[in-house]
């Protein structure tokens, strides 16, 4: 099976459209805020709309406009809202006024969220949330943090970032397109051919890791040299997550707490995770272009990094996630670093696959899981960065290598890993809970009407 619509979007949408009458016919989706996040929610938006629903786009750049629509768009009981990072639940104006509270509690919405971040960078958000809140982790030690230590909250599931492919790197297949059905992203075989003008491509900020020193230095010298013990031992062992490492070394210094200060802690030491995960993107990048191969980096910050030979690092301002696909398109490797998602995978992997780029990163147990070397990617180890140029250099040598990769990956990630997948698998938890409220609400009240009766 090579399509996305061949091996899971056909069925689902038959099946689904066919129950339209029964449960949420209407989406709300957030644009206008983080451009990334605009831009999952479209490719999800969109294969709703092929799928039957109705879908409304509210604009975070023009709140009160979309909130005048947005009230004309909602049905109660029909309506669910869908959104990244909190975005349409931090009191946003169009969304929620004082004294009355949210338009999603208003009307009965179920709001559906996906945690981009660890959920330690939420501890201020997750409060005064609407009553229908579901929240979505993408990596699977997200979801037993949170669980573990936010658990008046529903964890819905485990949904990981996803990829896409552009539309124009593709040739026209005999797809239906009626409104319906899903676009199919045609077999591998008919990829149009892109010119490969960039050898190794980072897209992504980076934020030099001097940023941090403040932060680790904003109580006194004694916290200081805490904060720099559990820095410096996640680095020494890259495989451990930031909350297991600072998490042993509070115990250790402080003892038993319970899980709501620990999660407060933990929520004090954000900084510790952006030093981390810039610290290797750093030495990824570094090792690469002083051993002398080029490496084009897309995005903010790059300029701030300080290496033996910064002519090979060429830089590039950062752009949109169009422009981002369309560059990786043209490289002829995608350098990944994971943001610390140590069971999950992020959407760079992914895109890289589908647009014809080998992906080379680092590992999770997940993305382990899911792409097994030689599909699509080809791992390296953080514990050894130093072997990473000799890694790139073997596959920039090797054209046919690098093509049989790509042609391993493609099929695995069009049927698994792509944003009309990941629409769908929020769909069916979706459709599983209005069944599961309906069922509750009917139990209740034919518990009622038995009190009546026997009161009378």
């Amino acid at each position: 099976i090579r399509s996305m619509g061949t091996s899971t979007s056909t069925w689902p949408s038959l099946a689904i459209c066919s129950r339209l009458d029964v449960f949420m016919k209407r989406i709300v989706l957030l644009v206008g805020g983080v451009e990334t996040l605009a831009y999952f929610s479209i490719q999800m938006g969109n294969e709703w709309k092929r799928m039957g629903y109705k879908v409304f786009y509210f604009d975070l750049e023009d709140e009160m406009n979309s909130a005048k629509k947005l009230r004309r768009f909602i049905k109660p009981g029909e309506t669910v809202l869908v959104t990244f990072n909190f975005e349409g639940l931090e009191k946003e104006a169009g969304v929620y006024r004082e004294g009355i509270g949210y338009v999603w509690d208003e009307y009965a919405v179920p709001c559906y969220n996906i945690a981009v971040d660890h959920p330690y960078y939420y501890h201020e958000r997750l409060a005064d949330l609407p009553e229908k809140y579901y929240h979505i982790s993408i990596d699977r030690l997200h979801e037993a943090y949170f669980k573990q230590f936010y658990p008046e909250f529903t964890h819905r599931g485990f949904l990981p970032l996803a990829g896409s492919r552009l539309e124009e790197l593709c040739k026209p297949n005999t797809g239906k397109e009626d409104g319906k059905q899903p676009v199919e992203y045609p077999a591998e075989a008919i990829r149009k051919p892109v010119e490969k003008k960039y050898n190794v491509i980072m897209t992504g900020n980076f934020t030099p890791t001097s940023f941090c020193e403040p932060y680790i230095h904003w109580i006194n010298d004694e916290y200081a040299a805490f904060y720099q013990g559990i820095i410096d031992d996640i680095i020494a062992h890259p495989h451990r997550t930031v909350e297991e490492v600072a998490l042993e070394h509070c115990e250790r210094e402080m003892g038993e707490n319970t899980y709501k200060d620990l999660r407060m802690a933990l929520h004090r030491m954000i900084f510790i995770d952006i030093y981390v995960r810039n610290f290797w993107r750093r030495e990824a990048v570094k090792v690469l272009v002083d051993a002398g191969i080029q490496v084009d980096v897309f995005g903010k910050g790059w300029d701030e990094l300080t290496c033996e030979h910064p002519e090979n690092m060429i830089l590039h301002p950062q752009t949109t996630s169009e422009e981002c696909l369309k560059a990786i398109a043209a490289s002829k490797i995608s350098l990944n670093v994971m943001p610390w998602f140590k069971d999950g995978a992020h959407d760079r992997v992914f895109n890289s696959i589908l647009n014809g780029t080998v992906s080379v990163t680092d590992t999770s147990k997940y993305l382990c899981e899911e792409l097994k070397e030689g599909q699509g990617v080809c791992y390296y180890d953080l514990a050894q960065i130093e072997k990473l140029p000799e890694l790139v250099r073997k596959l920039l040598a090797d054209d046919a290598r690098r093509e049989e990769i790509v042609r391993a990956g493609i099929p695995v990630v069009e049927e698994k890993h792509t944003w009309i997948r990941r629409a769908h698998q929020l769909m069916e938890w979706i459709e599983e809970d209005e069944g599961r409220s309906e069922r509750k609400d009917g139990e209740e009240n034919g518990s009622n009407q038995g009190k009546a009766k026997n009161s009378v």
